[in-house]
């Protein structure tokens, strides 16, 4: 939505267009002005506005009918409309609007304060709606990527080994079904990842909670990763403490944070940049009244590219990438983080975050050393 978002006002008495005009005019917003139920079809076609503001006593064509015709066209059917009317006791009159995709209503004379207050409220959500609907489109832009470019290798391998290319040279064919299977697991984790979410978001995640040392877990990770650090001229760093004490987890899922949380902190630090990874043991007292009782935590803390402050608290959010994050050479659905903060907190976990933009960023994960259950 631009900064200064366009509504439309309809009504036939030149009066109530021009206070229409200049109250909104004070609050910020561009108006467009339409005198007739015909005029407003005809300028929300050719000039779409964010609201309208619609009179329904009107002549030749009411209010009613050409709220009816707006929602029947496909160029204008998603525009909000607050209704107005003189007569507040009409039920039918209410009712009818609102079965026609009305949003507000509202009566004459105009409560000024109150109709600021709904336009306001009626454009924000709007905005929120709309953010929406990008975020699950540049998902599914990124989704459609991310499985086309491993499909296609995959594809390849198959032809090259049906035209016969590898028939006298298997070690060639031993290389290449290698590729093959290594791109086929990655778009099965980026399945997993989708269902994942589902799943945790659904609370239909289970849980095999047993006894497990989390630096094992750390091990394990760091160990899958190390190669990738080391071609993109990353140091990691992994300082665990010895004395942590037995956690009861589930150690795939975990995991899983881990990795997320490494492979995140790898996308965005430059060459030689520094990634530590550390485990330690951690107790809030009073300055957490929710976190109570001794906790395994774990630090993830890299040289990156940082993040904003507006959008540190927007980072867990499905499908959203900060927008630093977005100019970046690596690109991803955005998922892993929402699945580090669903896992975390399934586990009666928190996840904390420090961030200076240029600088970098701190994950900091806690989970009860002990069962809650």
């Amino acid at each position: 939505m631009d900064e200064r978002p366009k509504i439309l006002a309809v009504d036939d008495a030149p009066d109530n267009l021009v206070l229409l005009d200049r109250l909104l005019k004070r609050q910020g917003f561009d108006v467009i002005k339409a005198a007739s139920g015909r005029e407003c079809l005809a300028k929300s076609a050719s000039e779409p506005a964010d609201l309208i503001i619609l009179d329904v006593a009107m002549p030749e064509m009411s209010g009613f009918e050409t709220l009816k015709h707006l929602k029947e066209n496909e160029l204008t059917k998603d525009i909000p409309v607050i209704i107005l009317t003189a007569n507040s006791k009409d039920a039918k009159s209410i009712e009818e609007g609102f079965s026609l995709g009305a949003d507000e209503y509202l009566t004459k004379p105009i409560d000024q304060d109150e109709l600021i207050a709904r336009v306001r409220s009626i454009l924000r959500i709007v905005k929120v709606e709309r953010e929406m609907e990008q975020l699950k489109s540049d998902f599914q832009s990124m989704l459609v990527h991310d499985l086309r470019s491993p499909l296609s290798v995959i594809i390849g391998v198959l032809e090259l080994g049906a035209s016969g290319e590898f028939d006298n040279n298997p070690v060639e064919m031993k290389e290449f079904l290698s590729s093959a299977l290594e791109t086929s697991q990655k778009m099965l984790g980026l399945i997993n990842d989708i269902l994942d979410v589902a799943k945790l978001e659904a609370g239909k995640l289970q849980l095999n909670k047993q006894p497990n040392d989390v630096n094992l877990i750390v091990a394990a990770a760091v160990a899958r990763l190390r190669v990738l650090y080391r071609e993109k001229g990353i140091t990691l760093d992994v300082e665990t403490d010895k004395d942590l004490p037995i956690c009861e987890c589930d150690d795939g899922k975990i995991d899983q944070v881990v990795t997320n949380l490494l492979s995140n902190a790898l996308k965005f630090t430059p060459k030689e940049g520094r990634v530590t990874i550390r485990t330690y043991s951690k107790s809030f007292g009073d300055k957490e009244p929710l976190l109570k009782g001794q906790f395994i935590a774990l630090d993830v803390e890299d040289t990156g590219v940082g993040i904003t402050a507006d959008e540190v608290p927007l980072i867990f959010d499905r499908y959203r990438q900060a927008k630093n994050a977005k100019g970046s050479s690596q690109k991803g659905t955005g998922l892993g983080l929402t699945i580090v903060k669903r896992v975390v907190e399934a586990h009666g976990g928190r996840v904390f975050v420090e961030s200076v933009l240029g600088k970098g960023t701190k994950f900091t994960v806690v989970i009860p050393a002990g069962d809650k259950d």
